[in-house]
């Protein structure tokens, strides 16, 4: 759970209006809940942890899905905070590289 609050706290201090366990549709009628997503700004997140029980069928429509920009972070791939906010910074370099 604390990922999420590092998370979420990241992407609005870079402007972010998150809204939490955000129900994304796409397309097929196929339903994602995201940890947080701006939906103005098709900007989110998803914190991925043992007991998320997401199936990769649909993240992987998700990140197919162009309209929108999702980092994922599984939590075994950052030890600490500090490694989380080093990826999450990188995600929004990227986005501002692509404009």
């Amino acid at each position: 759970m604390a990922g999420r609050v590092v998370l979420k706290e990241a992407f609005e201090a870079q402007g972010y209006e998150i809204v939490e366990n955000f129900q994304l549709f796409l397309e097929g009628g196929v339903c994602i809940e995201l940890d947080g997503f701006d939906p103005e700004a098709q900007v989110g997140y998803e914190y991925l942890t043992e007991e998320d029980g997401i199936e990769p069928g649909p993240l992987d429509l998700l990140m197919a899905h162009s309209a929108c920009r999702i980092f994922l972070i599984d939590e075994a791939q950052v030890p600490d905070a500090n490694a989380m906010l080093a990826a999450v910074f990188e995600f929004f370099r990227q986005i501002e590289q692509d404009g």
